[in-house]
């Protein structure tokens, strides 16, 4: 009999996320199945993941590239590097060919519409019209007030049409960001010691819509909604103001050090540049230098100038930089245009956009550095890390730096170590020691949870954790999350330590045979789990290779699943409110590599809606658009 399962999580890297997968399940699955999703496995010759050794030849393997690549393209601390020079050559003979295909564009009229519905098609000062390639957000914004037009860090712009000798490919904007998708499957791209990233990889542009847009780049169509995006105000511009701020510490660290950049991204909280120095590396030393020289880039006001260039241009220039050379070959197709950002002497690979000059930087702090690898493989260059935090108002800054000070005195591996609750060692990284005091604190967390456990219906279970890797194949998590995984062999097979008790659970339930009235079946369970956590990336008790967690799953028939997410809804609010913690809600949608039916995706999406409308009511909880797990949507 077919029964119907809808899973309810909480992970540790999915931090107070409630998962609902909804899938089709036979409670016996015949000897045609089986064989049917072996048959999906890949198998590959080589290392697998980022983290795993090297097994047997006959397990199950995932295509890797693990070269390095860095070689003696930097050597030794050298101020301003002659490549530099060379590097700026040929972008002034592309820009000079870009030019001349330019001015080849007729300038015609548009108009632009502002948030409150007025629509202009002049400037109201001099009464020139506003042209497609010519007009800028800038000079909108400047007929409205020119203080607007100061503060505002980047335009958000929605096309109601192109003008007809616009083209998204040869404007490289058919593909997508070549730097932020050379990480899109590094773990620290999605999360790097917590802090998110401000948002995913611009996904590629195919019709008119709506764009993040310089504000000194020309408009090319009519706009149907021109928003001034401030730093104050809105995230994007967040991003943005970090993104330029990123690319001026890569000037610093060529000017400085020769250092070969590889990628560059905005934080949730600031920014970070990875650069290749072979055996070097940053020090505690070097921040002041590297701050003072991104005073001196400030001061410039450089211009941030976009260009778009081909395959073969972009290869020029970025030539004897392996890492830019590795993302150019493997991301933009051969007959593909992409874009490049000059400020000053630095041009790097970018989508952009970004501010309109250096000096709207007005404070900028190098914050710490650590060491990383190429894309997040271990098997990878070693890269350094040089992190920063920047604002347009120095006032700004001073007080980012005092909440650092009190979150310094807030951070809990101080109070672990002082109150005597926790330790950690080298021999077991990644590992909480839980000393008496915190045993105790440990022990009446559990004991509060399984209270809860007792009046809400759930049964609490016990599972092994150790599992043949047939396992995870099967549920689909080898495929997905191996490399993080603690994996060895026993008597000729490869067996893992537990990362999840999704698995585990469903064997439990498919061990007997279940009716309809049996369900919901509410299973919880403490167990130990291990993560493969790159040792760069262990921080306290937020990012670790051990842990527990009160974790459960819902076997329920799809009637039910409106009921049981509104429940496990309820459930977290009780223990929240209990400790005080404040919250709010998204349901994060499919993602693309998802599995599983969209059909089936829809009816799950719709179900946790639902539950969340009856939960916090419409309009009290957003959508995060495919950043669902792989397995279904969560909240």
């Amino acid at each position: 009999q077919p029964e119907i399962m809808s899973a309810t999580e909480t992970m540790k890297d999915e931090e107070d996320n409630i998962s609902a997968a909804l899938s089709a399940a036979n409670v016996k699955e015949d000897e045609e199945t089986k064989s049917s999703t072996t048959a999906k496995y890949t198998i590959k010759e080589g290392l697998q993941g980022r983290r795993a050794v090297k097994a047997s030849a006959d397990a199950p393997r995932m295509e890797t590239a693990t070269t390095k690549i860095g070689g003696e393209c930097y050597v030794s601390r050298t101020s301003n590097p002659p490549w530099i020079e060379q590097r700026k050559q040929v972008y002034e003979a592309i820009a000079e060919k870009r030019a001349q295909e330019s001015s080849a564009y007729p300038r015609v009229p548009i108009y632009v519409t502002l948030p409150n519905g007025n629509v202009l098609r002049e400037n109201n000062k001099t009464g020139q019209p506003y042209e497609a390639w010519s007009t800028s957000p800038y000079d909108v914004a400047a007929t409205i007030s020119q203080g607007l037009a100061d503060a505002a860090v980047v335009a958000r712009v929605t096309y109601a049409d192109f003008v007809s000798d616009y083209s998204l490919s040869q404007d490289g904007m058919d593909t997508v960001d070549t730097l932020l998708t050379a990480t899109e499957d590094d773990e620290e791209w999605n999360e790097e010691d917590g802090e998110e990233k401000t948002g995913a990889a611009p996904a590629a542009a195919t019709t008119a819509g709506t764009y993040l847009w310089d504000m000194t780049r020309p408009l090319v169509g009519n706009v149907a909604k021109l928003e001034f995006l401030k730093f104050d105000e809105d995230s994007d511009a967040k991003a943005v103001f970090w993104h330029s701020s990123a690319h001026m510490l890569g000037e610093a660290l060529e000017h400085l050090y020769g250092c070969r950049l590889t990628i560059g991204p905005p934080l949730a909280g600031g920014f970070y540049y990875d650069s290749y120095m072979a055996t070097d590396s940053f020090t505690d030393v070097d921040y002041k230098p590297i701050e003072e020289e991104v005073a001196k880039i400030a001061k410039q006001k450089q211009k941030f100038e976009r260009m778009v260039v081909t395959k073969e241009e972009a290869l020029q220039l970025f030539k004897g930089n392996p890492f830019k050379e590795q993302i150019i070959q493997t991301k933009i197709p051969d007959e593909g245009r992409t874009t490049v950002y000059r400020c000053g002497d630095l041009i790097d690979l970018c989508r952009g956009p970004h501010v309109s000059h250096t000096g709207k930087v007005k404070a900028f702090a190098a914050t710490r550095h650590s060491s990383s690898q190429w894309l997040g493989d271990t098997d990878n260059d070693s890269l350094q890390r040089m992190y920063g935090i920047s604002f347009p108002d120095k006032k700004q800054l001073k007080v980012w730096e005092e909440n650092q000070k009190k979150a310094k005195e807030r951070d809990h591996r101080r109070i672990g170590v002082q109150q005597q609750l926790i330790m950690f060692h080298d021999l077991s990284p990644g590992s909480a020691f839980w000393l008496p005091h915190g045993t105790r604190i440990y022990n009446a967390l559990i004991q509060f949870i399984k209270s809860h456990y007792w009046k809400k219906g759930y049964e609490e279970i016990i599972t092994p954790n150790i599992y043949n890797l047939d396992l995870w194949h099967q549920s689909g998590h080898a495929l997905h999350y191996k490399d993080a995984m603690f994996c060895f062999k026993v008597e000729n097979q490869e067996f893992a330590m537990k990362p999840m008790n999704c698995p585990g659970h469903c064997l439990m339930f498919a061990g007997q045979i279940r009716s309809y009235r049996d369900l919901p079946i509410r299973y919880a369970d403490f167990g130990v789990l291990h993560r493969n956590e790159l040792s760069g990336a262990l921080s306290g008790l937020t990012r670790v290779r051990r842990f527990q967690q009160d974790d459960a799953h819902i076997y329920c028939r799809e009637d039910q699943i409106e009921n049981e997410v509104f429940g496990a809804l309820t459930f977290m609010k009780e223990v929240y409110d209990t400790f005080g913690m404040s919250y709010k809600l998204a349901l994060s949608t499919r993602p693309k590599k998802a599995l599983g039916e969209k059909d089936l995706w829809d009816k799950a999406e719709k179900a946790l809606a639902n539950a969340m409308n009856t939960f916090a009511g419409k309009g009290g909880w957003k959508v995060n658009p495919g950043d669902g797990a792989f397995y279904g949507p969560k909240i």
